[in-house]
């Protein structure tokens, strides 16, 4: 009763906070339209307030992340995780944005969720789960991650594909008789992104005094790719043993051209593969929903004893295998 009485309490402070807020918006809509109405019989301060709320909140939202850069290079753990996002900072935004900035949006984040959780929790008159807050609290620090892993993913698909692009810029322009800073600036200016904001760094490493194997070193340990390792080691060892770039230049671009054209050729043929472990792995999903579609007690024995969620697990774990070993029977070795 005492459990229930505190709940109930929780829920009325936070509908009543709920409400307030809504209430507030709400008046902060009615003024900002008399302010436009006035607006055209009154003469414009001197003051810039032409921003609208939503702009105002991100501008104070984003001074919030910047007051805390402070406060994250502090402390050492959060400091060194930072490093980790220093490869998702663009060129043109390295004086706007510092690695400290995405450990402030992973808290916040992960508080919004947490948030999120406890308001279900309380509308949802169920008691207070700490494990569960805790999860979510976890789940939200990390959700920034793995938005950061698709983007790079996809970034990085973009980049295997304009490094020939890249190469054979430079290579032209070696044979021009431009320096590799030089060259590094045109092919910097001719890409498109997300090569030419790679390019820039590069170019602007070389402008802090770096070698070139280093420079290109960074690069490939930026981005990831096996072309732009292959890439890196050929300077290294052009480097350190001598010789004519134009020539080494030319030797990467052939190597890369004829990769990029075995991948289109394994890609058709490992297309049909790929297609029959896709149906395949859906064919089990589409007759489970069929069942249960045409008759949804089918499965009541399954979710209403404890013995149920024991079998559930196991077809669970049976079907993870399944996969497994489909896509390792099917897989074409390159």
């Amino acid at each position: 009763m005492i459990k229930m009485d505190i709940m109930k309490i929780i829920q009325i402070i936070m509908l009543i906070v709920v409400i307030a807020f809504i209430i507030f918006l709400f008046r902060k809509e009615r003024a900002l339209k008399k302010v436009r109405r006035i607006s055209y019989y009154a003469l414009e301060p001197l003051e810039d307030t032409s921003l609208s709320f939503n702009e105002r909140v991100i501008n104070n939202y984003l001074s919030f992340v910047k007051n805390n850069r402070k406060f994250i290079n502090k402390t050492i753990f959060l400091k060194r995780l930072s490093k980790n996002y220093e490869k998702f900072i663009k060129y043109k935004n390295r004086d706007k944005i510092k690695n400290s900035d995405f450990i402030t949006h992973k808290i916040v984040i992960a508080f919004a969720v947490l948030f999120l959780n406890f308001m279900a929790q309380v509308f949802g008159f169920r008691s207070f789960n700490i494990l569960s807050l805790i999860a979510s609290f976890i789940i939200g620090f990390y959700v920034l991650d793995i938005g950061l892993l698709i983007y790079s993913k996809r970034e990085n698909k973009r980049l295997s594909t304009d490094l020939l692009r890249a190469v054979i810029i430079m290579n032209n322009a070696f044979k021009a008789g431009k320096s590799t800073l030089q060259a590094l600036k045109i092919a910097a200016d001719e890409l498109p992104e997300p090569i030419s904001d790679e390019f820039k760094k590069m170019y602007l490493d070389m402008k802090y005094g770096l070698s070139v194997d280093t420079v290109f070193d960074r690069f490939a340990k930026r981005v990831g790719i096996d072309e732009a390792v292959y890439l890196s080691s050929s300077l290294t060892i052009l480097n350190k043993t001598g010789g004519n770039i134009v020539e080494v230049f030319s030797s990467i671009e052939k190597t890369l051209f004829d990769r990029r054209k075995l991948d289109e050729e394994l890609k058709n043929v490992v297309a049909a593969p790929k297609m029959v472990v896709r149906i395949l792995f859906v064919i089990p999903i589409i007759f489970t929903i069929m069942i249960y579609i045409l008759n949804p007690d089918y499965f009541n024995p399954l979710l209403h004893h404890p013995l149920g969620f024991i079998i559930i697990f196991i077809i669970i774990i049976m079907f993870i295998i399944y996969g497994t070993l489909l896509n390792k029977i099917l897989k074409v070795e390159v």
